[in-house]
């Protein structure tokens, strides 16, 4: 990634929610700084593509939890379309973090989502390089 201070991409909600599962695993043995890092860049996300954490029972059975743990506001109301794209700025050091995290993901033979892990982590190192 080159010196810049920040960089912009597109991002699709099945991408959000894949970039959100690697950033979660990553979390669970990261501390301090990278750790809020992880968890800031997740709740980004989950603002830009209207998701909520689960939290449980209060969130009522209306909603369709994913396979994250998140909730998608939009399939209460008969929307998710999983190809709707929004625009996601990232500072550097967010981006560094995602990107490691993403690195992470793919490495894990586990995760069926690792192609969509390896794209969204090439754009993000493009978007810095451009």
């Amino acid at each position: 990634m080159s010196d810049r201070d920040a960089a912009t991409f597109e991002m699709t909600r099945n991408e959000a929610r894949v970039v959100i599962a690697a950033l979660a695993d990553e979390e669970m043995t990261a501390s301090g700084d990278r750790g809020m890092r992880l968890q800031n860049v997740q709740d980004h996300l989950a603002a830009e593509f209207d998701f909520d954490e689960h939290r449980g029972v209060e969130k009522g059975e209306m909603a369709a939890e994913d396979d994250e743990g998140w909730l998608d506001n939009d399939s209460i109301f008969g929307g998710n379309d999983p190809d709707d794209t929004e625009t996601v700025e990232l500072a550097r050091a967010e981006a560094t973090a995602v990107t490691d995290a993403l690195a992470a993901f793919e490495l894990d033979e586990t995760h069926e989502n690792a192609g969509t892990a390896e794209n969204v982590r090439e754009r993000i190192a493009d978007a810095f390089d451009s």
